[in-house]
């Protein structure tokens, strides 16, 4: 049977809390330390990323939202351009028109005038020739 004796327990108990203090002062310490240190780290990039994401997810709506923005801009923009762009049409085809109409109608007037000098002209023409034809016929002058 194994016997304690007084004069070993108080050495021993001695002992062993010098041995604690010494691990926990070089051994436990240190190592808490650096665990604790990595998990700050650790916590730290944790923090980082979850702000990063919710600046990424801020960024995407802020993006979507802006994109969204243009293209009805743009399509507002565009169907603005397009009913200019008919109204212009419109009213080049109708001066165009107009012109047309105009440039007709002196053709007409001119055509009636030049259509009226050659009934003339032929009038007196014809006037000439029955002249002609009759003194020609009759043998004398009228």
């Amino acid at each position: 049977m194994i016997h304690l004796s007084p004069n070993l327990i108080v050495p021993a108990i001695i002992f062993l809390l010098i041995l604690m203090w010494v691990l926990n002062r070089w051994l436990y310490r240190p190592v808490l330390k650096v665990l604790d240190d990595r998990q700050a780290i650790v916590d730290g990039a944790a923090k980082d990323t979850a702000d990063a994401e919710a600046k990424i997810a801020a960024l995407s709506s802020e993006y979507d939202y802006a994109l969204q923005e243009s293209r009805h801009t743009a399509k507002t923009t565009g169907s603005q351009a397009q009913a200019e762009a008919l109204a212009a049409e419109k009213e080049i085809l109708s001066e165009a028109h107009h012109r047309a109409e105009a440039f007709v109608d002196k053709a007409m007037v001119a055509l009636d005038k030049s259509a009226d000098s050659a009934r003339e002209e032929l009038r007196e023409h014809a006037e000439r020739l029955s002249r002609d034809v009759s003194t020609r016929i009759l043998g004398r002058a009228l």
